[in-house]
């Protein structure tokens, strides 16, 4: 800023002049740097001091994606000084360090085990009440689900969560903490990743938990073997505002399960995605007419969804009718532009 140019009575003129020049320059990379990736943020800063200035300042780093790579805790530590604005954090495929030559596979993951979460609090504490997104996804091992318990500690004005992890899948009682925390929570994916470790552990007790804690949601996407036709009636009578739904690898959904949850709610409903889930034609069927807003059903399948060994000739068989049936429905007047359907040899 002009402020932190020195100046004296005999250069004055040029100093004015050269502080102008200063505060267009900031201004010019304040318009810029947000848009560029951590890495090159932090690169930007070594070009000179106002370059420095305009890369560490806060409201450059309102989002923040670090996605692919191998971070530490301490690297997250020293973002979280700039972070005090951010609004956005988004944490994707993230990897541990190396293992040493000396470290036997069972010591690296026990050592490696939540390794970031040190710095994760850090990011947490330092965004506050600022931090409005948080997507945590495909980081086993090395964020578990107490990075949820942090997110209820410090992100009490939080709307969106994604929380996807194969290795440790949230239960019901990090989901109760984490509502008493976040109670503005608008939108939540807590789907397990697949294939998970623990696939019995996200299952009716978490969707009850969620309708108690979030009757006021708008998306929801949910799923696993352990999710019942009980937890998800539940879960849509509480929250009987939703407009988007996402049911991942539900073991099957029929049209008596489809009856059952239209009957309790998604009186509002809008999206409906089935991924990986079994679904008949019936069902379908039932929901387009039951959901007098749906705008949109987006069903993917695989033969795996339906058969133990879908190589075989009589489940590629099953299969392909099962696909005849989806493109019958896809043509059907009325769901033409409605259902979307994504599957191998689909067209």
């Amino acid at each position: 800023t002009p402020s932190s140019i020195s100046s004296t009575p005999s250069c004055h003129q040029s100093n004015r002049q050269l502080g102008a020049e200063t505060v267009r320059m900031r201004a010019w990379l304040f318009c810029v740097l947000p848009y560029l990736d951590v890495r090159s943020l932090l690169r930007a800063a070594e070009v000179c001091s106002d370059w420095r200035f305009v890369a560490r300042h806060p409201a450059v780093w309102t989002h923040l994606q670090l996605q692919n790579a191998r971070v530490s805790s301490e690297f997250l530590s020293t973002l979280s000084q700039w972070c005090t604005q951010t609004q956005c954090v988004v944490l994707n495929n993230l990897k541990p360090r190396s293992r040493r030559a000396d470290e036997t596979r069972e010591d690296y993951h026990k050592n490696t085990r939540g390794s970031l979460e040190v710095g994760v609090e850090a990011l947490l504490r330092s965004a506050g009440g600022s931090l409005l997104q948080l997507s945590v996804s495909q980081c086993p091992h090395i964020l578990t689900d107490r990075t949820l318990w942090l997110v209820s500690c410090y992100s009490r004005n939080l709307q969106t969560l994604v929380y996807r992890s194969s290795s440790d899948p949230v239960g019901h009682e990090v989901l109760w903490t984490l509502g008493a925390g976040c109670r503005n929570i608008s939108s939540l994916q807590v789907a397990p990743a697949h294939p998970c470790q623990q696939p019995t552990r996200f299952g009716t007790r978490c969707l009850q938990t969620i309708g108690r804690c979030w009757p006021h949601l708008l998306s929801l996407s949910v799923g696993g073997a352990s999710c019942s036709s009980q937890g998800l009636v539940a879960v849509v009578r509480s929250c009987s505002q939703l407009r988007r739904l996402e049911l991942e690898r539900i073991t099957d959904l029929g049209l008596q399960e489809a009856t059952e949850l239209c009957r309790s709610g998604l009186r509002r409903l809008q999206t409906l995605i089935l991924t990986h889930t079994p679904v008949s034609g019936q069902a379908i069927l039932h929901f387009h007419s039951a959901c007098s807003d749906i705008r949109s059903i987006v069903v993917e399948v695989s033969a795996s969804d339906y058969f133990e060994d879908p190589e075989t000739q009589e489940a590629r068989h099953l299969f392909g009718e099962i696909l005849g049936t989806l493109k019958v429905l896809q043509n059907r007047p009325g769901l033409s532009h409605v259902l979307q359907v994504k599957a191998e040899g689909f067209f």
